[in-house]
């Protein structure tokens, strides 16, 4: 769930920003029937996660979380999310930069299918994107992830547990994510 990766890496439009950003919260078969700008910034997080699947040092962040391979993909991404708050370069703070996209999913809730309303207003209201730079923000979020994995299948997971091999782990990690977020900047520019 690399939500702050998309919002990135969004061009400077706000609903095109917004589809990226929920992408993921979106139905396929609700795809069709979105704004046509909505539509591209879904179209883009699709883009986004195919480049990301094949890169080689993805695969290697992905080979460090000893079990916990079934959920290697939304765990990296919630890690790479924790890098590139610490290595944040933009003119205004992350926090800032969060505050601005909730006011832009919140200007736009009523183009939104009704579930991916609904999930965006519980990310708004806890606040989902600021947490990422600490280990105490990360542990809340894949407590939630724990939780929808859990209302979802019925399967009760540890995700929680997977910051005990980032701590371990984390140099390499961060040379990771280091190798790879020039090339995704590059991919969608």
């Amino acid at each position: 769930m690399n939500l702050l990766a998309h919002a990135v890496l969004s061009p400077d439009d706000e609903l095109i920003r917004v589809g990226n950003v929920l992408a993921d919260f979106i139905h396929r078969r609700e795809a069709a029937d979105l704004d046509p700008l909505l539509k591209v910034g879904f179209d883009l997080h699709q883009r986004i996660d195919a480049f990301t699947d094949k890169d080689a040092t993805v695969a290697q962040s992905h080979s460090r979380l000893v079990g916990y391979r079934r959920y290697a993909n939304p765990l990296v991404d919630v890690f790479y999310d924790h890098f590139l708050t610490l290595k944040w370069s933009k003119e205004i703070s992350a926090r800032e930069y969060v505050q601005e996209l909730y006011r832009s999913i919140e200007r736009y809730s009523s183009v939104l299918p009704e579930n991916c309303r609904r999930i965006s207003e519980r990310m708004i209201g806890d606040d989902w994107l600021s947490d990422y730079g600490t280990f105490e923000g990360l542990a809340k979020n894949l407590a939630r992830m724990e939780r929808r994995i859990q209302w979802g299948s019925g399967r009760e997971v540890d995700l929680v547990g997977s910051l005990e091999i980032l701590k371990v782990e984390y140099e390499g990690f961060e040379e990771d994510f280091e190798e790879f977020w020039p090339r995704l900047l590059s991919f969608e520019s």
